[in-house]
């Protein structure tokens, strides 16, 4: 489906969570000078407009990323602190940093990133969106690194574009999720990808949505019992970030997320811990 819009819901908590973890996966790969790979999934536009009709209509982003920013922080967990260090330069802007823009801040010269989108506008908006400047504190700037971007179905992009060249890095994902299909079909791509590039570090996304809870479940079973086959298995986690109670939700419109997860595959060291402690903050700062 191509009716998804995340112009709505850039900045608002999910994204909190999977940016947070991003970084912090991008800044422990970026701990050794090896280049990397990063493929992502399902790009979208790459940067988002804050100021957009359709960002003010669902409030989503002064609820999360706008809220987060406007505190007076004296500490905050590190993947907080990473995240927000990133952000700051485009929330000064009224702009929001996607997936694919953090990635251009990390990235260095020699690294790979690939962007995977089909939604006719989002391509069109990513193509331009990667062809600007970088935002970055006054005295930081840095040379953009150049993405690949590809205009392809994802799930069959996981196949074609595994292994890379440089087999060291990333791959992340987070559909829409609007047809109930996603969840096997980014099980199976993930699978796939996990066999012929067993080094890569998979994050996945996924939404707190109840109607969705057994969907939820088998995907990420299937998922944990894969990494635990082969020569290679490798040990997995997820992290959640729950900010409104299901049950007060049920009589309300909408979708119902309630919550995001991520799920992550041969995590870098210390990762879980990082998140735990993350995740745990949020609920306090943005549970409602």
């Amino acid at each position: 489906m191509l009716s998804y819009q995340h112009e709505y819901h850039a900045g608002n908590h999910a994204d909190i969570l999977k940016h947070s973890c991003l970084c912090m996966i991008l800044e422990s790969l970026c701990k050794k000078e090896k280049p990397f790979t990063i493929i992502d999934l399902h790009a979208g536009a790459g940067v988002f407009n804050l100021n957009d009709e359709r960002a003010l209509k669902t409030g989503e982003a002064k609820s999360g990323i706008e809220y987060l920013n406007s505190l007076s922080l004296s500490s905050c967990p590190e993947a907080i602190g990473a995240y927000l260090q990133k952000e700051s330069a485009y929330l000064a802007q009224g702009l929001y940093a996607g997936t694919p823009e953090l990635e251009r801040l990390y990235g260095r010269k020699g690294d790979q990133i690939h962007l995977v989108e089909k939604h006719p506008q989002a391509i069109e908006n990513l193509k331009n969106n990667m062809s600007l400047p970088l935002h970055v504190p006054e005295g930081l700037a840095k040379a953009a690194l150049q993405p690949k971007i590809h205009n392809k179905d994802s799930y069959k992009a996981a196949d074609s574009l595994t292994p890379p060249l440089i087999k060291r890095g990333l791959i992340i994902a987070d559909p829409s999720y609007e047809d109930a299909e996603d969840y096997k079909k980014v099980t199976d791509a993930l699978k796939t990808a996990r066999k012929k590039w067993n080094t890569a570090i998979i994050a996945l996304w996924y939404p707190l949505i109840s109607r969705r809870k057994n969907e939820t479940i088998q995907m990420l079973t299937e998922l944990e019992d894969f990494g635990k086959l082969g020569t290679t298995p490798c040990d997995s986690f997820k992290i959640e970030l729950i900010v409104r109670d299901p049950e007060e939700m049920k009589e309300e419109a909408g979708p119902h997320l309630y919550g995001s997860g991520m799920f992550i595959m041969n995590p870098p060291y210390q990762l879980k811990e990082k998140m735990e402690e993350a995740s745990k903050w949020l609920e306090e700062i943005l549970k409602n």
